[in-house]
């Protein structure tokens, strides 16, 4: 299939997700790592409460992103060629930035830890990139979790699914205490929990959201796939807020005894059980939308993973800080105005590097493609 074929495939509605969720991932980190807001059971204030309701409908966008592969890349053909091209993406990044940065003696890689050298030139092993590295190795899996998906029937799959959630999202979400196995949803086996739940979605939908014809959606009328995303909407609203709702009330706890801290850090977690039906809701909403294919969409959406890989450098991250005006804008009621403008300058920037990335790629393809027909001659 050529590139052009590919374009027209992509449905634009889930492309959009994926600009809206990267945009969300960003905010985000401008909250923790710029402007590095306080914990609600350190600072109740009212600027600090607007931060922690915003991130609450930020943080569903992380499962959200991991659910687009789940669901279209169930049942369909797993290549090598793209695990390939993902971990190639990953080097790309993790690599040549901190060597442009020491040419231009912004940074010296001399005198970077060793573990800091070991994340840049071993990203996926040694994660640079948490989201990157547990993403590449789920899609390892991809063919394991695709056959599961498409050959276990529906009660099967159902009964496999809440098993691994009662234990990897039931217990931390009602458990206030640490709990050995839990990576607060940032590790490979989440992601291919996720990876289930959107195969699930995805031949059996959600009975609760779609009225139990998701399977059907194709045939589905206008009004039907409206009404589906307005209940999508809805859970995510709903949750969101139930989200930071549990938080609050838990810091308010921790002020009083001291103890319960733990637990109020865990309901923003991407396996906290709200967030993921915050994220199940926020999926919907896209896949309900009925948008007309874009093709500007679509190739904005192809250079969100790039964006991510670009900003959350790990010679990159720490300059959020930096940035001008971020410290000023902590101690306004309202900054969204700023939190705007530097995800908008980041997605410009990251879109521009990715573009020239994939024009690199697309090179060195081509001309790897020549030397191989030339050699097989």
């Amino acid at each position: 299939m050529n590139g052009t074929n590919r374009e027209e495939t992509r449905q634009s509605n889930i492309e959009l997700l994926r600009i809206v969720s990267m945009c969300m991932i960003i905010a985000m980190h401008y909250m923790t790592k710029g402007m590095n807001i306080p914990k609600l059971s350190a600072d109740c204030s009212l600027h600090n409460i607007e931060f922690w309701i915003i991130y609450a409908f930020c943080v569903a966008s992380v499962n959200a992103y991991v659910f687009i592969s789940g669901y279209f890349d169930a049942g369909s053909k797993w290549s090598i060629g793209r695990v390939i091209r993902l971990w190639l993406e990953v080097l790309f990044y993790s690599i040549l930035i901190p060597v442009i940065m020491n040419a231009f003696g912004m940074i010296d890689l001399k005198a970077l830890d060793l573990s800091i050298r070991q994340q840049i030139f071993l990203p996926v092993t040694y994660e640079h990139y948490w989201f990157a590295s547990s993403y590449v190795m789920m899609y390892l899996f991809a063919p394991v979790l695709s056959s599961a998906a498409d050959k276990l029937d529906k009660k099967k799959l159902g009964m496999v699914i809440i098993a691994l959630l009662v234990v990897f999202c039931g217990f931390k979400s009602v458990i206030p205490y640490l709990i050995p196995w839990d990576k607060y949803g940032n590790d490979v086996i989440w992601f291919m929990i996720l990876y289930l739940i959107a195969g699930y979605i995805r031949n059996y939908g959600i009975p609760v959201i779609d009225s139990g014809i998701m399977k059907n959606r194709y045939e589905m009328s206008t009004e039907g796939k409206k009404s589906a995303g307005r209940k999508g909407l809805i859970v995510y609203i709903s949750f969101s807020l139930i989200t930071f709702a549990i938080a609050y009330v838990t810091s308010y706890i921790v002020r009083l005894t001291g103890k319960m801290e733990y637990y109020m850090d865990m309901t923003y977690c991407y396996n906290y059980v709200t967030v993921l039906i915050a994220s199940i809701g926020f999926f919907y909403m896209f896949l309900m939308m009925d948008l007309k294919a874009n093709k500007w969409i679509n190739r904005l959406a192809g250079c969100t993973f790039g964006i991510y890989l670009l900003h959350e450098n790990i010679v990159l991250r720490g300059l959020w800080p930096n940035i001008p005006g971020m410290t000023a804008s902590y101690g306004r009621c309202w900054p969204i105005p700023h939190m705007l403008l530097c995800i908008a300058i980041i997605f410009a920037i990251g879109c521009i590097v990715d573009i020239i990335r994939k024009y690199i790629f697309d090179l060195v393809s081509t001309q790897f493609g020549k030397i191989k027909d030339h050699s097989e001659k």
